[in-house]
């Protein structure tokens, strides 16, 4: 196991600091309350407090990350990763992944398995503590996983959700803390974190919303594939689709796929899609993007369609927003 402190404890983290560490893993870091062009910018402080970091042999790697933050910075990892869990211990973040959003607090968890297109987006405001743990796997190493857990590398393969929302139980949040603030880095040390890594997976990769799903009059083994379909279109909205390759991906006909969609979620497939898209250039329009350029990005090719789609969904116009 090897352990990087990546700053002191307490010390100011400027945005050189985290420009510097966003060129290390694939991370852009954005500041919109400072201006570009005031003089030594790099050296604002943006945040103070400590982040420390754990490689472990089998792929896994741990940051601890515990931050007082002074200016609201955003963060968008540009990285793909077969696994990336965030754990919030205390405070709060925002997340976002296409048009896919949550706020996560203290004890709440996301896992995310990061694919081309999926980047992810936080948003972190200024507040007295912000206490985050995050668990990644290394893409280049997942076949060393076989030696640690055989069943593992399959439960990632199989996991039909790429994004799962969930709550850490208490115990392990408390080992979990326990194992990270100490200062032990022997084997035995390694072998904690090792089981603690595979329990964090255990619980970020089982359960899907199944609630709800006999009522819709859908089947749970039918309503888990359908909510790969809507989870795709949720993370992606900007990709083309067409109702065949979906079908194709699930195992059913298109009839069939249309038809249990819009039992499942109350609308056809496409209209999900294009409530997924408004969303997201929803979103671009909060962050500062033009009219044309939420557009674009959200995957409309005239900006007259999409304003009248926007106002149709929102009940505004786009530049109500921008």
């Amino acid at each position: 196991m090897r352990e990087t402190q990546v700053y002191p404890a307490n010390r100011a983290f400027s945005v050189g600091d985290f420009l510097s560490f966003g060129q290390r893993f694939g991370i852009d870091y954005r500041f919109p309350g400072l201006r570009s062009h005031r003089r030594g910018l790099d050296h604002q402080a943006v945040a103070r407090g400590v982040v420390r970091q754990w490689t472990l042999a089998s792929g896994f790697r741990f940051t601890l990350s515990d931050l007082n933050v002074l200016h609201r910075y955003e963060s968008i990892s540009l990285g793909q990763s077969p696994l990336l869990i965030v754990i919030v211990v205390e405070g709060a973040i925002s997340l976002e992944v296409g048009a896919y959003r949550c706020e996560l607090k203290a004890g709440q968890a996301l896992s995310l398995q990061l694919r081309a297109g999926h980047a992810l987006h936080a948003v972190q405001c200024p507040g007295p503590r912000l206490k985050t743990v995050t668990l990644a796997l290394n893409p280049a190493t997942p076949g060393q996983l076989g030696a640690l857990s055989p069943s593992l590398a399959q439960l990632l393969r199989a996991s039909p959700s790429p994004v799962h929302a969930w709550r850490v139980p208490v115990n392990l949040l408390t080992t979990l803390q326990q194992a990270l603030e100490s200062e032990a880095a022997d084997l035995a040390g390694q072998l904690v974190l090792e089981g603690l890594a595979l329990q964090l997976v255990g619980h970020g990769l089982s359960g899907e919303p199944m609630a709800m799903a006999a009522s819709r009059g859908v089947s749970p083994a039918e309503f888990q594939r359908l909510e790969r379909i809507r989870q795709q279109l949720e993370l992606a909205p900007t990709d083309d689709y067409s109702l065949h390759q979906l079908a194709g991906q699930v195992a059913m006909s298109p009839s069939s796929l249309r038809a249990k969609f819009s039992r499942a979620y109350g609308m056809p497939v496409f209209e999900y899609l294009r409530h997924c898209r408004l969303e997201l250039a929803r979103s671009l329009l909060q962050q500062g993007f033009s009219v044309q350029q939420a557009a674009h990005r959200s995957g409309y090719r005239h900006a007259t369609n999409f304003a009248t789609a926007f106002r149709k969904q929102f009940g505004v116009s786009p530049s109500d927003i921008a």
